[in-house]
């Protein structure tokens, strides 16, 4: 096989996930995990509050999901980029979904990364802007239909296997 183009890391909690999972979908998603890290690109971005994440479908009937995303690897890696497993588990009710939401939020990871140059840029044009900023107040509850635009799915998207 060969060497992989991306470093794997994962949220600590999203391995106890994998390891609840059924044998036969734990064997998939493993293979999924494997493939992304050779380079598949067999996943979907994610909007809304998930945005920046990617879904992958693990099983034929599409019932579970992972939750990844792209990254810059740690300096010490011998790869620049990191796939990062923050969730796995069915899609049942968003459930992995709703995990990743939590995972994510706490430690400011759906934040996306910029440049230092970009960071001063965008600083510099927040100063000079006549529009006031958004509220904080504004922030509505997750709700499932927050979880719905995250999750929706064309047609041409779907996976069959």
């Amino acid at each position: 096989m060969s060497r992989a183009r991306f470093a794997f890391a994962a949220h600590p909690e999203s391995i106890a996930d994998l390891r609840q999972l059924p044998p036969d979908i734990r064997d998939l998603a493993l293979l999924e995990l494997q493939n992304l890290m050779h380079g598949s690109d067999d996943c979907v971005p994610l909007k809304g509050r998930l945005a920046g994440f990617h879904k992958v479908y693990v099983d034929p009937a599409v019932a579970y999901r992972l939750v990844i995303q792209f990254r810059p690897a740690p300096p010490s890696s011998t790869h620049r980029r990191e796939v990062y497993l923050v969730a796995a588990g069915p899609r049942e009710d968003y459930a992995v979904y709703r995990t990743a939401q939590q995972r994510t939020n706490g430690a400011g990871l759906n934040q996306p990364t910029t440049e230092p140059a970009d960071e001063s840029m965008a600083t510099a044009a927040q100063s000079r802007s006549t529009a006031a900023p958004p509220a904080a107040a504004s922030r509505q509850p997750t709700t499932s239909s927050s979880y719905q635009a995250a999750d929706q799915e064309r047609p041409h998207e779907r996976r069959g296997r």
